[in-house]
């Protein structure tokens, strides 16, 4: 019994330090959940999703993004017109205090423009995002399966 106690203790460890590897914090910023799908090889955009999580009592926002994958990284916002979907820039993005701002598929996103080559199921590649009051921070972003609605 002891010996599978130890078990269960050793895999929620595991578990607990592979889910808070995903996790960067920048002052009262938390950013998680990063993640995108898998483009075609010649595609020149993709999406990277992700939450941020405001534990302080100020808001801040998102000045910029960029990643050594794109030419540049722009936040989008996906709305729903009737029967169609209608893709437009999103304008600045904050964080409310004691808030989040959660990126979703068929919602807000950080569109990839100018990818240099694919993003492949699997790959991980840095994504530095600048808030206005939490200063510059990097996060991981693992890449999906293509569809994937959530990170993997």
């Amino acid at each position: 019994m002891k010996s599978f106690l130890s078990a269960i203790a050793v895999s929620v460890t595991i578990i607990t330090s592979v889910a808070h590897a995903a996790e960067v914090t920048a002052g009262d910023l938390v950013v998680e959940q990063a993640w995108a799908r898998a483009t075609t090889p010649s595609a020149k955009t993709g999406a990277t999703y992700l939450a941020v999580r405001n534990t302080g009592s100020e808001p801040d926002s998102i000045l910029s993004m960029e990643t050594p994958v794109a030419g540049h990284a722009v936040a989008h916002q996906t709305r729903q017109e009737g029967d169609v979907s209608r893709m437009s820039e999103a304008g600045p993005l904050s964080v409310p205090p004691g808030g989040a701002l959660e990126m979703r598929p068929g919602g807000t996103h950080i569109m990839l423009m100018d990818l240099k080559g694919g993003l492949k199921v699997g790959q991980q590649f840095p994504l530095t995002i600048t808030f206005e009051k939490a200063g510059q921070v990097e996060v991981p972003v693992k890449v999906g399966k293509p569809g994937a609605m959530g990170p993997e």
